[in-house]
């Protein structure tokens, strides 16, 4: 219970929900011919988070 506690001490948060934090620090990726599929998906859903959040085209 007590660790608990005191790991709540730790926690912060802000009124837009990190969404100023990622906006702020993280840009849309662009993807070649010779990136993986696996790439490519993990690109898209990166890009995905940005258009909702940050407004991103």
């Amino acid at each position: 219970m007590l660790s608990a506690l005191m790991l709540a001490g730790c926690a912060t948060t802000t009124a837009s929900g990190g969404r100023d934090v990622f906006c702020g620090a993280a840009a849309p990726i662009l993807w070649s011919a010779a990136d993986t599929d696996e790439t490519l998906r993990q690109v898209k859903a990166h890009n995905a988070v940005g258009r909702v959040l940050c407004g991103w085209r």
